[in-house]
Formats: structure tokens, C-alpha cells, sequence
């Protein structure tokens, strides 16, 4: 259990890294912050939702699993922004998810290495105190 909660913030810190140094990743990312802040103050501004609703809205429409797509009913206008939000948004949010979990795999391979090496190095270790 612990291991996995250190794997998890070890993932997170390779995930703002990979933002940090890789032009791509970070424009996906950017991308992906815009959309959520033009959908969460249309949302919000426009459909009169909660600003919280609509930023939980705005997240679950880009990630297709919004809780709210039963509760709340919109006008023509919020109609056709969503169209067009769900149009432009979920590709964006699927290419950076996709290369978020790109990041996860190598560093997690990374690890699988690092230990595998160590434990090959205590390997040699042992054995050649036995061999003294």
C-alpha cells in the first residue's frame, strides 16, 4: 500500500517534469487548462450553474464521463457550445491523457529497472562474500 502511494506521487512529479521540459506535452497541457476555463465561465456565466457544477461539468464532458448530464438542462446556446466543446475537447483530453500515461509506463519502467539492478547488485554482493 505504501509502495503504491509513493509510486503515485513519484508518477505525479514525472507528469509535472515531462510538463516542464517537453514543449509538446506542455502546449497539450495548456490546451487542456484553457478548455476547462472556457467551459467552466460559460458554464457558469452563461447556464447559471454552480460555479463548482460547472467546472465539474466542464471536467466531465472533456474526460465523457460527466455526472451532470441528466441534471442539468441548457438553452440553445449552451446546446451548441457543448457540441462544439465536446468536438474540440475530448480529443485534446484523450492525446494528453494518453501521453500522461505514456510518462506513468516509462517511469514506472524506470523503477522496475533501477530495482532489478539492485537487487542483481546485492546479488553479486552476496556472492562474492561467500566466495571470500
Amino acid at each position: 500500500m505504501l509502495i503504491e502511494l509513493a509510486l503515485t506521487g513519484k508518477f505525479i512529479v514525472d507528469i509535472v517534469k515531462r510538463l516542464r521540459s517537453d514543449k509538446t506535452f506542455r502546449t497539450l497541457g495548456f490546451l487542456i487548462f484553457v478548455l476547462i476555463l472556457v467551459g467552466t465561465m460559460f458554464f457558469w456565466l452563461v447556464e447559471h450553474l454552480p460555479f463548482l457544477k460547472a467546472l465539474a461539468y466542464s471536467v466531465g464532458t472533456l474526460s465523457m464521463n460527466s455526472p451532470y448530464d441528466h441534471a442539468v438542462t441548457f438553452s440553445t446556446i449552451g446546446v451548441v457550445f457543448n457540441i462544439i466543446y465536446i468536438f474540440i475537447g475530448v480529443g485534446v483530453y484523450i492525446i494528453f491523457v494518453l501521453e500522461a500515461g505514456k510518462t506513468i509506463i516509462s517511469a514506472h519502467e524506470d523503477f522496475e529497472k533501477k530495482q532489478a539492478e539492485k537487487k542483481a547488485l546485492k546479488k553479486a554482493l552476496k556472492e562474492a562474500n561467500k566466495t571470500k
